[in-house]
């Protein structure tokens, strides 16, 4: 199991156990690179254990705090010491004290409990079995796949629902049956001979009483981002960030140049100007003074680019955009070690136009539906015209559904069961009023799309051994952010307002973009070209994943639709593919 995360930890390995756990860990060195961070870790008395992986961004303010209590003297300068030291200490309720990305397994030999945990944004991934033997936990999912508990044949056929209509596998689930993902925010624990018990440790903030005053706003953030990006640029290895030519990425990488102005900025460029931003990403690293690295990607091999994805998810994943994950990962870990991303900000500050266009619109799921076409067509051509969506849909949470997944992928397995009685993520009954309904749509993206981004990014750098922080999601940023009247963000056609005010302060306003293109790769060429056999052999002829569940007329007539460029298929294709090539790689794997 462990030796399926040598990419995740590529410089060091260790082992633990006695006749109750076992426990395995492979290191990538990012904080104290000497052997004092070896872990697992244990404790000076060799009661507690510990394997931990992420930063804990806030550990030298709880070293202090540890020293002061008189304790025995810190052997390392590693985070994980730290983090050792205060579970110790304060037990389960240390996990409330870490601001950082972690998930970690916790052990304690005298009273034989095992904690599990995961960070309140879950940034950090960690999954488990739940056997009657015992509990199996890991940073992969093909990890739980190795072990001998696993049961690799029995699917779960509504969660496989979820992942044909979503793209992912959203926690707390996993494909085969008793697997499952620790949610963010959340600790399991075991005890002996007991099952694992699931609780939250911390969640998303609350709305407040009351919402900060306008004026105080881009001040406070000012200095709440400016303290966040500092504390992530902690490392004893090379830094560099992310840009895009978007806002969030050039706002983090202008903020870090402030303190660092060492740091390369890295960018992938293309030939095809509708999927290229070097150029904006080149003006902003002209404007914030950083060196900014480059590379074209031409015409990159579609089946080596295939190879890498497939090994680089240990799980069923059909976001795309995985694949410029992965190359962007792969130029920057040239120079650097550790990476700082700007995913979180379209989440926290209601920076998509989904968002906005929900909240315009959700007055008009009131009116009974015939209603609601009747308006649609009656209004064609005209500025006021409804969605399509909203006339369609019984609410604002089936819309919302629509918006982040595509429920037609369902056909291809009609006799799919409908999706676990538990799964709520989109069930907006309890939103009312533009205020509740804006608190809604920002805890469905971050549960629910955010999840999905830090699974692409997590999986692609660590697949080229980088570590990826995530400034924006700063649990102190993230309290900020709750206190932000969503009214403050969204305006003229516009979306996360204080973050573009914010980088508005370190580069001229001619800079600023007002749209983003997003880096792709031509995937529905491939599969017209490069990869249309492979895409025959594995969907259509010979699926190797529940080959009995699938309408195969139905998805050669929707593929020869996309060869014949009549309808672009890319997503559903690509959806079914993914998850095909998954099980002949992990599924079936000895």
């Amino acid at each position: 199991m462990t030796a399926l995360a040598v990419r995740r930890g590529p410089d060091d390995e260790g082992f633990w156990n006695d006749e109750h756990v076992a426990l395995g860990f492979r290191r990538l060195s990012i904080l104290d690179l000497t052997q004092a961070g070896h872990q697992p870790m244990a404790s000076p008395d060799g009661r507690y254990v510990l394997v931990f992986n992420g930063e804990v961004y806030n550990h030298r303010e709880l070293r202090r705090e540890l020293d002061q209590r008189g304790e025995p003297p810190f052997r390392s300068s590693s985070d994980t010491e730290v983090v050792l030291r205060a579970l110790c200490t304060w037990g389960e309720a240390a996990l409330e004290r870490f601001n950082g990305m972690f998930a970690l397994a916790f052990y304690d030999t005298v009273e034989r409990c095992l904690l599990l945990a995961r960070d309140p944004m879950g940034i950090k991934p960690l999954y488990y079995l739940d056997d009657p033997r015992g509990a199996v936990f890991g940073s992969q999912y093909d990890q739980l796949m190795a072990h001998p508990w696993c049961d690799r044949d029995a699917v779960r056929l509504d969660v496989l629902g979820l992942y044909l209509r979503f793209g992912y596998v959203p926690s707390p689930y996993g494909l085969i049956e008793r697997t499952h993902q620790v949610p963010a925010g959340h600790v399991l624990s075991v005890e002996s001979g007991g099952a694992p018990v699931v609780r939250p440790f911390r969640s998303f903030p609350q709305r407040p009483d009351a919402y900060l005053p306008a004026a105080d706003v881009d001040r406070q953030l000012a200095e709440v981002l400016g303290d966040a990006v500092d504390r992530q640029l902690i490392s004893d290895v090379p830094v560099g960030t992310f840009l895009s030519g978007g806002i969030d990425s050039p706002l983090v990488t202008a903020v870090a140049h402030q303190s660092r102005k060492d740091l390369p900025a890295f960018t992938i460029g293309s030939a095809d100007p509708a999927m290229d931003e070097s150029a904006e990403a080149a003006r902003y690293a002209a404007a914030i003074g950083c060196e900014h690295v480059v590379e074209q990607i031409g015409g990159v091999d579609a089946h080596a680019m295939l190879d890498d994805v497939v090994a680089a998810y240990g799980e069923p994943f059909a976001d795309y955009s995985a694949f410029p994950s992965l190359l962007v990962s792969k130029l920057s870990r040239q120079r650097v070690s550790v990476m700082l991303s700007g995913d979180g900000g379209d989440e926290l500050f209601w920076g998509y136009p989904r968002m906005w266009t929900t909240l315009e619109w959700r007055r008009f799921h009131r009116l009974p539906q015939p209603v609601r076409l009747f308006a649609h067509r009656a209004l064609r051509g005209t500025r006021r015209r409804p969605p399509l969506g909203s006339a369609l849909f019984d609410s604002i949470g089936d819309w919302y559904a629509h918006k982040h997944g595509w429920a037609d992928m369902l056909a291809f397995a009609p006799s799919l069961p409908p999706p676990p009685p538990e799964f709520s993520l989109y069930d907006s009954a309890g939103a009312s009023g533009d205020d509740g309904v804006a608190q809604w749509l920002r805890r469905v993206e971050i549960e629910g799309h955010l999840e999905k981004m830090l699974i692409k990014v997590d999986r692609a750098s660590m697949f080229h051994s980088l570590e990826v922080r995530v400034p924006l999601l700063d649990l102190d940023l993230a309290e900020l952010a709750a206190q932000v009247d969503p009214r403050q963000c969204m305006g003229n056609g516009l979306g996360k307002l204080p973050l573009r005010r914010a980088l508005a302060g370190y580069v001229p306003a001619s800079t600023l973009t007002t749209a983003k293109k997003g880096f792709t790769v031509p995937l529905g060429d491939w599969l017209r070209g490069e990869l249309r056999e492979t895409f025959e052999e594995h969907v259509i002829e010979h699926p190797t994943f529940l080959p009995e569940i699938w309408d195969r007329d139905r998805i050669r007539t929707v593929f020869t639709q996309h060869l014949a460029r009549t309808h672009d298929a890319t997503q559903a294709l690509w959806t079914l593919l993914a998850l095909q090539l998954w099980a002949a790689d992990r599924l079936h794997a000895p």
